[in-house]
């Protein structure tokens, strides 16, 4: 007999439901049910994880003003390379697979 795995938010989407905006919710489900179907099954974890992140980032009472800005072009810029430590390995990486 094994041990029950530990609840993890990222993977319930009930949980991400819950942390979501109104707003977000039926973006959310429509990527969740495409997912789930027979073709797109392999990338449920991925949409599951980015929709609990997205969560996160929604919570933010600033993210309306900070997403608004990115899209014209205003606020501090910080390129990946700073960002992201390593991302010149993952980019190799991603682009040899």
């Amino acid at each position: 007999m094994s041990a029950p795995r530990p609840h993890t938010p990222w993977s319930d989407p009930e949980a991400i439901l819950r942390e979501l905006p109104e707003k977000w919710r039926p973006v959310f489900l429509a990527q969740y049910h495409e997912a789930r179907e027979p073709e797109g099954y392999h990338q449920l974890p991925e949409v599951l994880k980015l929709w609990w992140l997205n969560s996160l980032a929604f919570a933010d009472p600033a993210y309306d003003q900070r997403a608004e800005d990115a899209a014209r072009g205003v606020g501090e810029v910080v390129p990946m390379e700073q960002a992201i430590p390593d991302w010149e390995k993952r980019l190799a990486q991603m682009r040899r697979s």
